[in-house]
C-alpha cells in the first residue's frame, strides 16, 4: 500500500512546481508575441525564429553544464541562482531596443531556464518515494504544461492591452516572489561532489561547437559562407564526446549510459521526440496571426489548447506509468505525437480555426502520454549517485532536441523566405515552409518508436 506524502514533501513539491512554471510560461508566451516583437524591433521572419533558436541554444549549453555545476555547488543554490538570473534577463528584455539585443538576451535567459529545469528534475526524482515517483514527476511536470498553456493566452492578452514589454516586467515581479518562497520551502542540498575539478577545456568545446552548429545552420541566409561553420561545429562536438569519455572528471557522465539498462534508448527517444515538437509553436504563432488574421490574444487561446491537454492528461499518464509499463505508455504517446504532426500538414491558408484547435488538442494528448512516463522509465533505474548527471544529461538531450527542432525550422524558413518579412505577398512561401517542416518533424517522431521498442525488449515488463 502506498504511504501518503508527508507535509514536508508536499511543501517541497509545491516549491518545485512553482519554480518550474515561469520558464515554460515565457517559452509559449514569447512565441505568441513574436509578430508584435517583430513589428516593434523591425525583425524579419528569420530574425524572429532566431529569438527562439538562441533561447534553445542557451538551454542546450546550460543543460550540458548544469549537472556538473550542481554537483559542485549544490542543487538548491543553483536553482535559486537560475531563478534570479531568469528574472533579471527578463527585465533587460523588456528594455531591449534592437532585435540583436533581444536575441542575445533570450540566449542568456535560456541559460538560466535550463539550470532551473535540471534542478527541478533531479529533486523530483531523488526526493520522491519509488512507488510515488511517476505521480510526483507528473505533478511537477503539470506546472510546465500550465505555463505552456496559459503563456500564449496571458502574454497575448497583455500584449494587446499594454504591449509586449509589459509581459517581461510582470514575470520578473512574480519571479522575485517565487524566489523568496523557494528559498524557504526547498530543503538544503549539500554538494555531491564539491572537490571535483571543472573541466574548462571540455566546457569551452561544447559551447563553441553548439554555437557553430546553430549559426551555421540558421544564419547562412546572411552569407553563404556561414554554412561552413556547420561541419566545424560537428567536428568539435565529436571531439567533446571523445574527450568526455576519456577524462576522469567529465562534465557529462556519458559513461552512465553503459551502466543502466535501457537508459540510452530513453535518452535517444527524448532527443528525437523533442526535436519533432518544440519548433511548432513558432510556426503556429505566425500562421494564426499572419495567415489566418487572428490577434495575439485569440492566437494565444488557440495555442493554449495543446498545453491544456498536456496539463490535464499528464497526471493520468503518470498514474498509468506507475501501474503499467512506463515504456509502453510513452510509446503510445510517441505514436500520437507523430500522427498528430502529420495531420497538421492538412492545414492551409483558409482552414477553419476549429480544425487547428482539434489538431492541437490531439498533439497535446500525445505529448502528455510521452513526457512523464518517459522520464519515469528513463531515470527510474538510475543509481542515486548518478542522478544529478543523468538528470542533466536527459535535460541536455531534451533541450538539444528542442534546439535541433528550432534550427531545422529556422533553416527551412530561411530556405523558402530568405530575409523577407511575413506578409500577404509571402504567405504561400511560408505555408510551403510550414508543410515541409511538419512532414520532417512527423517522420522524426516515428523514428523515435524504434528506440522505444528496443528499450521495451531491454527492460522487459514492469
Amino acid at each position: 500500500m502506498k504511504q501518503p506524502l508527508s507535509p514536508k514533501l508536499k511543501a517541497t513539491i509545491a516549491g518545485l512546481w512553482t519554480g518550474n512554471l515561469f520558464a515554460p510560461f515565457l517559452v509559449s508566451g514569447v512565441a505568441a508575441m513574436l509578430p508584435a516583437i517583430g513589428a516593434s524591433l523591425e525583425g524579419s521572419a528569420v530574425a524572429l525564429s532566431l529569438v527562439m533558436v538562441c533561447y534553445n541554444l542557451g538551454q542546450g549549453i546550460s543543460h550540458m553544464l548544469s549537472g556538473r555545476i550542481c554537483g559542485m555547488l549544490g542543487v538548491k543554490r543553483v536553482l535559486l541562482a537560475g531563478v534570479a538570473l531568469f528574472c533579471l534577463f527578463g527585465v533587460l528584455l523588456a528594455l531591449a531596443q534592437s532585435m540583436a539585443f533581444a536575441i542575445a538576451l533570450r540566449f542568456a535567459q535560456g541559460l538560466a531556464a535550463a539550470s532551473i529545469s535540471c534542478c527541478v528534475t533531479a529533486l523530483s526524482v531523488s526526493l520522491a518515494p519509488p512507488e510515488r515517483r511517476g505521480q510526483v514527476i507528473s505533478t511537477v511536470v503539470t506546472s510546465v504544461y500550465l505555463g505552456l498553456a496559459v503563456g500564449p493566452l496571458v502574454c497575448g492578452g497583455l500584449t494587446e492591452a499594454a504591449g509586449w514589454r509589459s509581459v517581461f516586467f510582470v514575470v520578473a515581479f512574480f519571479g522575485a516572489v517565487d524566489l523568496w518562497l523557494l528559498k524557504r520551502v526547498i530543503p538544503d542540498q549539500p554538494p555531491s561532489a564539491p572537490d571535483l575539478p571543472f573541466n574548462l577545456t571540455n566546457a569551452a568545446l561544447v559551447v563553441v561547437s553548439l554555437g557553430l552548429i546553430t549559426f551555421g545552420a540558421t544564419c547562412h541566409f546572411l552569407h553563404p559562407a556561414v554554412i561552413g561553420l556547420l561541419p566545424a561545429g560537428f567536428v568539435l562536438l565529436a571531439l567533446f564526446v571523445r574527450l568526455e569519455l576519456r577524462t576522469e572528471h567529465p562534465i557529462l557522465e556519458l559513461r552512465v549510459l553503459s551502466k543502466v539498462r535501457g537508459l540510452p534508448g530513453g535518452m535517444a527517444a527524448t532527443f528525437i521526440n523533442y526535436g519533432a515538437i518544440m519548433g511548432l509553436s513558432v510556426f503556429f504563432s505566425l500562421y494564426l496571426q499572419q495567415i489566418l488574421g487572428l490577434n495575439a490574444f485569440a492566437a494565444g487561446c488557440v495555442m493554449m489548447t495543446q498545453s491544456f491537454m498536456q496539463m490535464v492528461l499528464s497526471p493520468v499518464a503518470g498514474r498509468l506509468a506507475d501501474r503499467f509499463n512506463a515504456v509502453k505508455v510513452s510509446l503510445f504517446g510517441m505514436s500520437g505525437c507523430g500522427a498528430s504532426i502529420l495531420a497538421l500538414t492538412l492545414l492551409d491558408a483558409h482552414s477553419p480555426v476549429w480544425q487547428v484547435v482539434l489538431q492541437q488538442a490531439c498533439l497535446g494528448t500525445g505529448i502528455a502520454f510521452f513526457v512523464a512516463p518517459n522520464v519515469s522509465a528513463t531515470l527510474g533505474n538510475v543509481p542515486q549517485e548518478y542522478m544529478p548527471m543523468a538528470s542533466g544529461l536527459l535535460g541536455s538531450l531534451r533541450t538539444l532536441g528542442g534546439l535541433m527542432s528550432h534550427i531545422l525550422m529556422a533553416g527551412i524558413i530561411g530556405l523558402f523566405m530568405g530575409q523577407a518579412s511575413l506578409d500577404a505577398g509571402n504567405a504561400d512561401r511560408f505555408m510551403a515552409a510550414m508543410r515541409w517542416t511538419l512532414l520532417l518533424f512527423g517522420s522524426l517522431n516515428f523514428m523515435a518508436l524504434f528506440f522505444g521498442l528496443r528499450r521495451t525488449r531491454l527492460i522487459g515488463p514492469a
